[in-house]
């Protein structure tokens, strides 16, 4: 039988990366680096959850705005039918009048019900989402490399430009003309653009990293992953995220035990 307290690094490892007077400065980036990256996976869950919101929200508005299309669609083919009505109008004009509305507008108002506009939204996102891969994959690695510095530079420009046209707009708005504060909801798109570039970076990456630039960075980046300080970095961050889940599935045991103790 294994028991769990058998198990642990082998001692090799426990020589190699054993505790000195470096890990008084490897600790505190370790615990740092760690709760960077909790707060960056935080972030992109966020940003996530944003776009979704995002595109759900789109799909709403394209969906009301087709709405009141086909309900004022609907008034006007019953406002036709009723003046077909009109004892001006012969029996037959009446109802060929009445079937030509209903041949022009069944169509239409069939292409504008809710479920068709949904399954036809979610096309066109397929579509676009399979021309943006195909069309990134295609970029020679010096367009995609590019694309990848243009993707980074517009995530703080836009949030900076955004929050730069909110201030000036309230702090001026007494002196502004008052249709300059729509210019709020522009603001608040170019903050939200950053949402609808993002997928390029995952797509023009395969790309990108065939540049001798980007080789070239990832050589050198696995020269420094092999030195031993950095190696000893990454044990003590493997320690350390060991060590947060422990802290945490105890801390989670603790509270089911408090929870049941509290409801018998």
């Amino acid at each position: 039988m294994i028991y769990h307290s058998d198990i642990g690094p082998p001692a090799a490892t426990r020589d190699q990366f054993r505790i000195g007077v470096d890990d008084a400065i490897i600790l505190p980036l370790v615990v740092i680096a760690f709760l960077a990256r909790t707060l960056l996976q935080g972030v992109f869950f966020i940003m996530a959850l944003a776009s979704a919101f995002v595109v759900a929200l789109l799909l709403r508005v394209v969906a009301s705005v087709l709405l009141v299309a086909a309900t004022a669609g609907d008034g006007v083919a019953w406002l036709i039918k009723r003046l077909a009505e009109l004892p001006q109008l012969s029996g037959a004009k009446r109802m060929a009048l009445r079937d030509l509305v209903d041949r022009c507008w069944s169509g239409p108002q069939q292409r504008l019900s809710h479920e068709a506009v949904a399954m036809t939204t979610q096309n066109v996102l397929q579509r676009g989402l399979s021309w943006v891969i195909e069309g990134f994959g295609a970029l020679s690695p010096r367009a995609a490399l590019l694309v990848i510095a243009g993707v980074m530079l517009w995530l703080p420009l836009s949030a900076a430009i955004s929050i730069a046209m909110h201030a000036a707009l309230l702090a001026n708005a007494v002196v502004l003309p008052a249709w300059t504060q729509l210019l709020h909801p522009v603001a608040t798109l170019i903050a939200k653009s950053k949402l609808l570039v993002l997928p390029a970076f995952p797509a023009a990456w395969p790309q990108a990293k065939k540049h001798a630039w980007v080789q070239a960075a990832l050589r050198r980046v696995d020269r420094i992953v092999a030195l031993d300080s950095i190696r000893k970095t990454a044990h003590r961050y493997q320690q350390t995220k060991q060590a947060f889940a422990q802290a945490c599935d105890v801390g989670l045991r603790a509270r089911i035990k408090y929870i049941n103790f509290r409801s018998n």
